[in-house]
């Protein structure tokens, strides 16, 4: 899947790993701090002193509280995760409680909504089975008695979920959730959300450019917000590059003048990275490994840096020993290379053929096998 691997369209209320996209694009939901007048209700949670049965109002504000994200300022990958989950147990706790405690109140299939969420989000974090175990049977149970009113939500919710189960989606599992997509727009055409849900299954069509061209372009018909349209344009652009020659010419970090013209005859790995974006630094990582499995000189490695500091894409290209061209500006998500690409998600990594055309939006899946393909071609 291109872009991030879980935007906010699946993240929900749960806390995520750190946003590798503009505004909130395709990458996970940004790690935020919390407003001041909600610390005491999220101070409640910390210490176990949640209202309970006390009132189902302050019990949701303590909940709604949450959804700022987990208090953390880590950047390492391992601190990260350990605030999340500390995070995502909170969450789950809250919401149990307000189950248990004001089952008859208008908000408490909500709760349990969100609850699910959670759970599935935990269940991927810890690789665990039973919570999302969990949350499938809470959301099967919801199903027996949801009004027509709430159905919009559970459909919505069982979507989600298996979204996050096809992280890395096989054929079936793409299928699957493509017609879930479409069936969610026939039974509820007029719901806010048919729009981004077609532009997120989307994400999962790069190696099939005429499904994904056609989820955007009924998306783009149905987008009312001005940010999804932005992406569903930036989404568009790429798309309809596959298969064509993509100009690309810079000067690069050590002032030389690269135009991938000249790199014709050899396939071009292009990748886009950030050193505030550590999946696109394991992407970056991933391909260096799979490029140096190849005779030297077969594949040729181009970057793309959308930092904002000489002092970050120097330090990335040190740590990763890169002696191939990398572009940068310091105008990150604004550079006019990464606008005139439409590029709005970080890892994206790109595959050209000996002809310099777009073969590949997704080079990381099955990138081994890629490679070999288009040099097997003449």
């Amino acid at each position: 899947m291109s872009g991030s691997q879980a935007s906010s369209l699946w993240a929900g209320q749960a806390a995520s790993p750190p946003n590798t996209s503009p505004a909130g694009g395709t990458g996970a939901r940004p790690i935020a701090r919390m407003a001041a007048p909600r610390l005491l209700l999220a101070a409640l949670l910390l210490t176990g002193s949640f209202a309970g049965a006390g009132e189902a109002e302050q019990d949701w504000r303590a909940i709604v509280a949450l959804d700022a994200g987990p208090q953390s300022q880590a950047r390492a990958a391992d601190q990260v995760r350990a605030a999340s989950l500390a995070h995502l147990r909170r969450q789950e706790k809250a919401l149990r409680m307000f189950a248990a405690e004001h089952p008859r109140d208008p908000r408490a299939f909500e709760a349990q909504i969100r609850l699910a969420r959670a759970l599935q989000i935990r269940s991927d974090f810890e690789d665990a089975e039973e919570p999302g175990a969990e949350a499938k049977r809470l959301l099967d149970e919801l199903a027996k008695s949801a009004t027509p009113a709430q159905r919009p939500e559970l459909d919505f919710a069982r979507i989600a979920r298996l979204m996050r189960l096809a992280r890395q989606p096989t054929a079936a599992q793409r299928e699957e959730l493509l017609a879930a997509a479409r069936r969610f727009r026939a039974d509820h055409p007029a719901d806010r959300r048919v729009a981004a849900l077609l532009v997120e299954v989307a994400t999962l069509f790069d190696q099939q450019p005429k499904t994904k061209l056609a989820l955007l372009t009924d998306a783009q018909t149905l987008a009312r917000d001005d940010e999804l349209k932005g992406r569903i344009a930036d989404d568009l652009k790429r798309v309809n590059l596959v298969g064509k020659i993509v100009p690309l010419h810079f000067t690069s970090t050590v002032g030389r003048l690269v135009d991938v013209e000249n790199f014709r005859g050899k396939p071009v790995l292009l990748i886009f990275f950030a050193d505030f974006s550590p999946p696109s630094i394991v992407a970056l990582a991933t391909a260096q490994r799979a490029v140096g499995e190849l005779p030297a000189g077969r594949v040729q490695m181009i970057g793309v840096s959308l930092d904002t500091k000489p002092q970050e894409v120097a330090a990335v290209m040190k740590e990763h020993a890169i002696k191939w061209p990398v572009a940068f500006d310091g105008r990150s998500w604004e550079s006019p290379l990464a606008r005139s690409l439409g590029i709005n998600a970080l890892p994206t990594v790109w595959l050209l053929d000996r002809g310099g055309r777009l073969r590949s939006l997704n080079a990381l899946e099955n990138l081994g096998a890629q490679l070999q393909q288009v040099l097997g071609e003449k």
